[in-house]
């Protein structure tokens, strides 16, 4: 059930529409794969993807405005909804980047699904409420802030990761069975070593990203709760990726891994900060829960 909350006065209504946006600019990477490259579907899928990213831009500007407007002086990010749109936001921001350098618009496919699986929970999950109501005092720091948009950028960085991630494997299993034959979408697909590049690159800029997050996460943790860190299921799972990624770089540079290992790394990495996000919160709650609707999260 959509909810009935949705309203142009607090930004959600334009993160309704540009979760419509995000089904057209898919529905353009379809079909420029199903015919064999086309640019012109890929090119009007990007520019709709542009103009869903300055629509959302937009949304949140007027989101902000708006919880000021009714006293509340933090911009609205803690919470499941705002975290699902701000996801689906950094997850567009990091292909869009990554295409200004790559020939990369095999990959529009698979992000624009992730982006519009993440809006389309905001929208319609019944856990995700777009209300802004006042949080807990200690949600009313900058430095919580800064600690979710350190940790969002990370985010998208490691989807776009994952991406390509699932890009090299398809290349690379397609290119050990189909040596001596023409496939036209295994075309559409850059070369494994410009992927395999492509992925480290992304990751050391989200493991930096994620690093910068935590450390600020935990200060403030320590400034508000009187420690840096409390073993809270959410805590731990952010571990355990943030050292998934850890090894992978760890692997490639100084073990010199490279090609189908670390793909599979990649895309491993992506499917556990999934669940350190969202699944943690349904099966695991704990401090940091935003899952169970009525109440206020510590992201």
């Amino acid at each position: 059930m959509v909810h009935a909350n949705i309203s142009s006065l607090d930004g959600s209504l334009y993160f309704a529409v540009s979760f419509f946006l995000i089904i057209l600019s898919f529905t353009g990477y379809v079909f420029y794969l199903l015919s064999g490259g086309k640019k012109i579907f890929a090119k009007i899928s990007l520019a709709v993807l542009i103009g869903t990213f300055v629509l959302q831009t937009f949304a949140f500007a007027v989101r902000w405005l708006y919880s000021y407007k009714i006293g509340i002086y933090m911009p609205p990010l803690v919470d499941l909804y705002d975290s699902l749109v701000f996801f689906s936001y950094v997850v567009i921001l990091g292909f869009i980047l990554l295409r200004i350098f790559y020939d990369f618009d095999a990959l529009g496919l698979i992000i624009t699904f992730i982006a519009g699986a993440a809006l389309a929970f905001a929208t319609f999950s019944p856990l995700a409420s777009s209300l802004i109501e006042p949080g807990l005092p200690a949600l009313k720091s900058y430095w919580l802030l800064y600690h979710i948009i350190a940790l969002f950028l990370a985010y998208g960085a490691f989807t776009a990761s994952c991406g390509l991630g699932i890009l090299f494997l398809i290349k690379f299993n397609k290119e050990k069975k189909f040596q001596k034959k023409a496939n036209r979408f295994l075309n559409l697909i850059p070369s494994s070593g410009i992927l395999d590049e492509a992925i480290y690159k992304v990751i050391i800029f989200g493991f930096l990203l994620d690093t910068v997050g935590n450390v600020i996460g935990a200060a403030w943790a320590d400034n508000a709760w009187g420690g840096y860190w409390s073993w809270d299921p959410k805590e731990t799972w952010a571990l355990i990726t943030w050292l998934t990624y850890a090894f992978f770089l760890h692997a490639k540079i100084t073990r010199g891994w490279t090609e189908k290992r670390m793909a599979w790394i990649a895309v491993a990495g992506f499917f556990l900060l999934v669940f350190a996000y969202l699944g943690v919160d349904i099966l695991l709650p704990g401090l940091h829960s935003y899952a169970t609707p009525g109440t206020t999260p510590i992201l």
